[in-house]
């Protein structure tokens, strides 16, 4: 019965050659020989692995086994059959059984000669310069100072370099003494064991940091920190355009860093409260002009208000229906870090009494009589 190269190696009929590469390569570190000294069946077991990748690894010999179910007499790993074992960087066939080569290929430091296998972690970079942590504070400013930019006094507490140890977090003229944990190596080890050996796990000494030294004395201003807190008023400039929710960043003005590394940066972040006079949406700006029944029907001249102070002449033709809207031109919001300002909206609303006066109330009549009359007219 021919052998189900697939089930063989625990992959589906459809698989990609990564997928098939991926599924060799667990196998492998699975069942190797090497792995399995005292089991008899672990070469055969191995073979028939081999067997089945060196088909399905082989764009054509798969394509005969999928449609005829056999490929012949099969080529032994390393033959003639088209196996290469340098697709996985062992080198050569002969490499295979070599499980330190093996291992080293994927990722572990190999037996040795002791026959005890090492695998060393990335060591941290300690005391290196260290850039300090960013500050985030809300400011509340008005629409008139959103739309055309501001500055503020903002008053913050951050951490500032300890003027007496100047960062190092040692009281001056103390010393210090070789850290007990790691006997001034900086680093830890802790072994494992597995299947492939011990793992010898280094890490960053946890007492020390990775200096091999510690403090004989802690600074008394900084309490061994390297920092102090205090209190500063930063003068911020809020750009013209902002709105609700904008981040303004302050470059170089958060916390201190650590072994001289440069400060953090403060964000300011922006609430705008609501205008009694003008709303905005995006660049724009809207004000609502309030305009008698007459001047909606006789047209007037209005004097607008401006955002930034002072007014702008606005005409009313006659007729006007309420809700009628004007622009007035580059009157609205400046564009965030352009020099580029949005347009103001006039839009009109038509006031109609509603106490008028018996005066009013007789010419109104008198006006519905006549619209009233050139509506029969018309009929």
């Amino acid at each position: 019965m021919a052998k189900d190269y697939y089930e063989i190696l625990g992959v589906p009929r459809d698989a990609s050659p990564d997928e098939i590469k991926k599924r060799y390569r667990e196998l492998v570190m699975k069942y190797h020989p090497d792995l399995h000294k005292n089991d008899p069946d672990a070469a055969k077991r191995m073979a028939e692995i081999n067997e089945a990748y060196e088909v399905l690894s082989n764009p054509e010999k798969r394509a005969q086994y999928d449609k005829f179910g056999t490929v012949g007499a099969q080529g032994t790993p390393g033959g003639s059959g088209g196996f290469d074992f340098r697709d996985f960087g062992f080198g050569g066939a002969g490499d295979f059984f070599d499980l330190d080569e093996i291992l080293r290929n994927f990722g572990f430091g190999g037996f040795g000669s002791s026959g005890r296998a090492t695998y060393t972690t990335r060591e941290e970079t300690v005391n290196a310069p260290t850039r300090g942590e960013d500050i985030e504070v809300p400011l509340t400013i008005s629409l008139k100072e959103a739309v055309l930019g501001t500055k503020k006094d903002i008053t913050i507490t951050r951490k500032e370099v300890c003027p007496a140890c100047k960062g190092t977090g040692v009281e001056p003229g103390a010393g210090y003494t070789t850290c007990p944990t790691c006997k001034g190596t900086g680093v830890v080890r802790r072994v494992q064991r597995s299947i492939f050996g011990e793992f010898v796990m280094q890490s960053t000494c946890p007492t020390c940091h990775g200096t091999g030294r510690i403090p004989k004395a802690k600074c008394h201003v900084c309490n061994g920190t390297g920092v102090v807190t205090e209190t500063k008023t930063i003068e911020v400039k809020i750009p013209a355009g902002v709105d609700t929710g904008t981040r303004v960043r302050v470059k170089g003005q958060g916390n201190a860093g650590l072994h001289g590394g440069p400060r953090g940066d403060l964000y300011v972040r922006i609430k705008v409260t609501e205008d009694p006079i003008f709303k905005r949406e995006g660049d724009k700006l809207y004000y609502t002009a309030h305009i008698s029944f007459p001047d909606a029907v006789l047209g007037t001249t209005m004097q607008v208000p401006l955002i930034e102070g002072g007014y702008e002449t606005l005409r009313i033709p006659p007729g006007t229906q309420n809700g009628t809207e004007f622009i007035i031109r580059g009157k609205g919001a400046y564009v965030i870090g352009s020099r580029r300002r949005g347009d103001m909206i006039v839009r009109i609303q038509v006031d109609i009494p509603t106490n008028p006066s018996q005066e009013e109330v007789l010419l109104i009549e008198k006006l519905k009589e006549i619209y009233d009359s050139k509506k029969n007219s018309r009929m």
